[in-house]
């Protein structure tokens, strides 16, 4: 403007007059060359009057970007007539019977097999060769009752505790039972305990683990997924649900033959095992092989038997709660 104002003054003092339309073009060329202030705020004013927008969806726009449950529009204002949803609630795991879930397959897993023999008993009695005579007797109970069975092996196998996650999760269980023998020191030392995945307490769980996890098919490349399951995985309420069925079953039924049998409750281990499967998942010790006393029961038929009929009793306590718990929520339509 400071230009064209000179060059007026420079044509009036030299007798040349303006055109008559350059006023009304220096205000053209002027507004041109701003136009894109005139653009923006228009189109924001137009964006904030649109139809339908309303007050609290304003605020939103404005409010920062966080990644949190409202920021996904769950703790957002409701819509009328429709109670919001309290986010304290979506942190609280979310229990099977609540979604009105059963229990029709069970997935049944013999602990070793193959090259991998397992614990070993002072008379000569493997772990692989025990815990696939036990699973073998709890299939047929839990077909006798018209559950669906399926079996991570049949027979004297090798399988990585990968191959028997995959086996498990491909026969789409609704549970995961995985059965072992301890073996543990001293040599006296004996009882029941029963496992479901978390982080380990002591050292001693730590050590257990590891042995059982041995030949696990994963390497450290597979670490963070793993961990991520142990620490947040939504199956845990389940799974130690299940295991307090199993660990009660068995404990009552075996100090029927033993009034001393110890039980060494339930505990949490990261077993590769149970990671990898996508069910509520248990790993039973259910007798210890170390230990002369049990070794020598263990090779007979009967106590064999008794274990396999307290395991079924325990799978069958959890499925009745399971089933009992949806049907309170989700009554029949008489």
């Amino acid at each position: 403007m400071l230009r064209a104002a000179v060059q007026d003054n420079a044509d009036v003092i030299a007798g040349r007059l303006p055109a008559p339309f350059r006023p009304a073009r220096r205000v053209l060329h002027f507004w041109q060359r701003r136009a894109w202030l005139l653009v923006i705020p228009a189109v924001i004013l137009a964006w904030t009057l649109r139809p339908g927008r309303t007050d609290a969806a304003a605020t939103a726009a404005a409010a920062p970007v966080e990644t949190t449950v409202a920021a996904a529009g769950l703790a957002a204002a409701p819509k009328p007539g429709v109670a919001a949803i309290d986010p304290a609630l979506l942190s609280r795991p979310v229990a099977a019977e609540a979604l009105g879930l059963g229990v029709h397959r069970v997935v049944l897993d013999a602990g070793h097999g193959g090259e991998h023999l397992g614990a070993t008993g002072g008379s000569g009695l493997h772990e692989k060769d025990l815990t696939l005579d036990l699973a073998q007797r709890v299939r047929r109970l839990l077909i006798e009752r018209g559950i669906e069975v399926v079996m991570t092996r049949t027979g004297d196998q090798t399988l990585s505790l990968r191959q028997r996650a995959e086996a498990a999760n491909a026969g789409r269980g609704d549970i995961f039972v995985s059965i072992h023998l301890n073996s543990l020191k001293p040599a006296s030392a004996r009882g029941i305990e029963t496992f479901y995945l978390g982080p380990s307490g002591q050292p001693d769980q730590d050590e257990l683990a590891a042995k059982e996890n041995e030949h696990s098919g994963y390497s450290l490349a597979d670490m963070r997924m793993l961990l991520d399951t142990i620490y947040a995985d939504a199956r845990r309420h389940e799974s130690r649900r299940l295991a307090g069925s199993v660990q009660h079953a068995l404990v009552s039924r075996l100090r029927g033959v033993d009034a001393q049998m110890p039980d060494r409750g339930i505990k949490t281990a990261p077993f590769i095992v149970l990671v990898a499967t996508d069910m509520p998942a248990i790993l039973a010790e259910v007798s210890c092989l170390s230990n002369g006393r049990d070794a020598a029961r263990l090779a007979t038929p009967g106590y064999r038997q008794t274990i396999a009929e307290a395991l079924v009793a325990g799978i069958q306590q959890f499925i009745d709660h399971t089933h009992h718990s949806a049907e309170r929520k989700h009554p029949r339509e008489s």
